[in-house]
């Protein structure tokens, strides 16, 4: 006689425990467009792992440090290469906007790439809303590009190279949302900027 009134119980605290836990879930935000800064901690944790998997990736082009790519590394030619690939990797801050059939990717030092969706100069770019895609060939080598949000709701950004004949190399970036306190001193920044009162000094009479 007890069994029932204790499973009553159960699904009750289940239920709760759902209500929630389910909100917290709802809040990640699972779309790339807007603001990410650089997570150095789970790059280092993520480049560790691929290391480990392909150890060839210990050794790479000029510019590159731990399997991140430095503004001093070599980018492909072609059309469309606003942004030098692996510049897009160095940036501390970045941010996508979506605009028509472009996906714009931006630094905060002001350099910006486009990847036009569709097949464009030989480059075939996919886009939904969490995951963004981009692969070409030139005559030395074959490069792709993941920019992904995983379930954490961090955004993952992986670049493989294969030279012709060579080994390929993969390059990771791990990048977070802003904190809502960054993102409030950096409001707070912009009112205050725009509300300073230019003092005049009245000229000599």
């Amino acid at each position: 006689m007890k069994t029932a009134p204790l499973l009553t119980v159960v699904c009750f605290c289940a239920f709760v425990g759902l209500c929630i836990t389910t909100p917290v879930s709802a809040k990640v935000d699972k779309s790339i467009t807007g603001k990410w800064i650089v997570n150095d901690e789970a790059t280092d944790t993520l480049q560790s792992k691929v290391r480990r998997s392909n150890p060839s990736s210990r050794s790479g082009p000029s510019g590159v440090v731990v399997g991140v790519p430095t503004p001093g590394g070599v980018g492909p030619s072609g059309p469309n290469s606003t942004l030098k690939f692996p510049i897009v990797l160095a940036c501390e801050e970045i941010s996508f906007e979506i605009e028509e059939d472009t996906v714009k990717a931006s630094c905060a030092s002001g350099v910006s790439r486009e990847f036009l969706i569709g097949n464009v100069h030989g480059r075939t770019t996919r886009f939904r809303r969490n995951v963004l895609t981009e692969s070409y060939s030139s005559t030395s080598r074959l490069v792709k590009h993941d920019i992904r949000v995983d379930k954490e709701g961090n955004l993952v950004a992986k670049v493989k190279i294969r030279p012709k004949g060579g080994i390929s190399q993969t390059y990771v970036r791990v990048y977070s949302r802003p904190s809502e306190t960054e993102s409030q001193d950096e409001k707070a920044e912009v009112e205050n900027t725009e509300n300073e009162e230019i003092t005049v000094k009245p000229e000599d009479s």
